[in-house]
């Protein structure tokens, strides 16, 4: 199993599980949609370059053909915690590599002096 995103808003960064358990900053969760690093990396320059900073509202999208997976990501609001700016992103997550419902998860990251991180 590999780890999994690095700060998504995310930032997400890392590497993904080839199936049944990913892992955020030290949060697992089960997924049926296996995601690789670079869907990770694909999604992690997607949500800096196009939802980070952006109005809330903006949504993006993402694919990687090599394998089969994709999906969007929407800013659904910012505010402030702890003298951070944080956003609320939802993502979700889609293969057609396997006969899956997509998957959404809505998660809260906060711009730190090292970058966009995850927050508990």
């Amino acid at each position: 199993m590999s780890n999994f995103i690095k700060a998504i808003v995310l930032i997400l960064t890392g590497v993904a599980s080839v199936s049944a358990q990913a892992q955020i900053l030290g949060w697992t969760w089960e997924s049926n949609i296996p995601l690789t690093h670079e869907d990770f990396e694909i999604i992690r320059q997607t949500v800096d370059q196009q939802v980070h900073g952006k109005p809330v509202g903006t949504t993006a999208s993402w694919s990687n053909p090599s394998s089969g997976t994709s999906g969007t990501m929407k800013l659904l609001k910012k505010d402030r915690y702890r003298k951070l700016h944080c956003e609320q992103i939802q993502y979700t997550f889609q293969t057609t590599t396997r006969s899956v419902s997509p998957e959404r998860y809505v998660l809260n990251s906060c711009l730190t002096p090292d970058g966009w991180k995850i927050a508990g």
